[in-house]
């Protein structure tokens, strides 16, 4: 059984993979694309051969020379890495040395993974196991299609670089799709095989696609009216083409999703949130939606003083009070992490720091704390 469903797993890793691929090479060649029509099409042909403007063109020019190129550098590095970046390869600390909090499993234990390829491996705080690609990520966020890999915290401004770059050209895309929709109205043909006909509103995606295929239709008869061109001759603005709306349209999708997701990551970033972190707040636990825990859990360990506390949660503190072990306790205490609670929210100033253990949100410290009369 435990064969099967390895099996079973490998082929899903399989298909995936093939799929994500797939993906790679569609959004690489739409960088391609979109680098050469940006920058011979309009730049050369239809800047400087078809409207003579000369200072514009140059200025366009340097501008998508160093836009795309970027773009294709950043994504390319984001997709790098699927089995190494932010993979923890650190010697597990013994529990009782531990003189920070730090989260852990129910019985205060510190959590490994077994899963694939981990074999025992550490997982410090803040690791999370990604199944589609089959190993550990230190500071997980969410696992990207688009990349084909994990969006990690130590990978946050590139992918935040990405999601801003991405720019289409609307105007460009409107003018043409408006003289397409025209004339295809106008077309005696596409009129009586295409629009007059019922299947059209639910052929092909139903009354959104009626007005995708009559657009192409549309572009199909503009291409056989249209008066071949030298290549550069700026044609390929100055009238409408499909590749060009196709293009753009891609764009301007990828532009939609890229704005979605830089204001939900920003977002999260500044509640001291991951991807994970708040779907897991949004969805409520299978089986239990009114459960007051999130299953996650936070060792306090006695030894741990005023200092290393404040350290570990960002408390400022001047008190000289210790927290050592009763001989009558553990050396530690666990405490469930409640519903809506925020692990490692600091605020947004603390989060412009560099730390190398996570702090921790010093409300919750305090709470964990005083529910013990500490």
């Amino acid at each position: 059984m435990q064969q099967h469903q390895s099996a079973s797993n490998r082929h899903t890793f399989s298909v995936t993979r093939i799929l994500e691929s797939g993906i790679q090479v569609l959004v690489v060649s739409i960088i391609g694309f979109g680098c050469y029509v940006s920058f011979l099409e309009i730049g050369v042909g239809w800047l400087v051969h078809h409207e003579r403007r000369h200072i514009t063109a140059g200025v366009y020019m340097m501008a998508v020379g160093t836009l795309f190129p970027s773009l294709a550098v950043v994504y390319l590095h984001t997709c790098s890495g699927r089995t190494t970046h932010s993979v923890p390869a650190y010697t597990a600390p013994h529990p009782e040395t531990i003189t920070e909090p730090f989260e852990c499993r129910s019985d205060g234990s510190l959590d490994f993974c077994s899963r694939e390829n981990c074999q025992m491996r550490w997982k410090p705080p803040g690791t999370h196991h990604c199944s589609t690609c089959g190993v550990c990520r230190l500071g997980f966020d969410h696992h990207c299609p688009w990349l084909g890999n994990c969006v990690t915290t130590g990978r946050m401004k590139a992918f935040l670089t990405l999601l801003a770059v991405t720019l289409p050209i609307l105007p460009v895309l409107k003018g043409h799709v408006v003289a397409a929709l025209a004339v295809s109205h106008a077309d005696t043909w596409i009129t009586d095989v295409w629009w007059d006909r019922p299947y059209s509103w639910i052929l092909c995606g139903g009354p959104p696609g009626r007005w995708v295929v009559g657009t192409l239709l549309g572009f199909r008869v503009l291409r056989e009216r249209r008066v071949p061109e030298p290549w550069l001759s700026g044609s390929v603005i100055a009238q409408p083409h499909a590749r060009i709306v196709i293009l753009v349209g891609a764009a301007a999708l990828l532009w939609i999703f890229s704005v979605s997701m830089t204001v939900a990551v920003a977002r999260d970033v500044t509640r001291g949130l991951t991807t994970l972190d708040s779907i897991r707040v949004r969805v409520p636990r299978r089986g239990n939606p009114a459960r007051t825990t999130t299953g996650r859990f936070v060792c306090i360990p006695y030894s741990c003083n005023q200092i290393s506390l404040a350290n570990a949660s960002a408390i400022h503190t001047t008190s000289g009070a210790q927290w050592n072990s009763p001989g009558s306790r553990n050396s530690h205490l666990v405490y469930p992490v409640l519903t809506g609670e925020r692990v490692y929210d600091l605020g947004w100033r603390a989060k412009l720091a560099v730390y190398k253990w996570p702090k921790m949100n010093p409300a919750m410290i305090q709470r964990m704390l005083s529910s013990e009369g500490l």
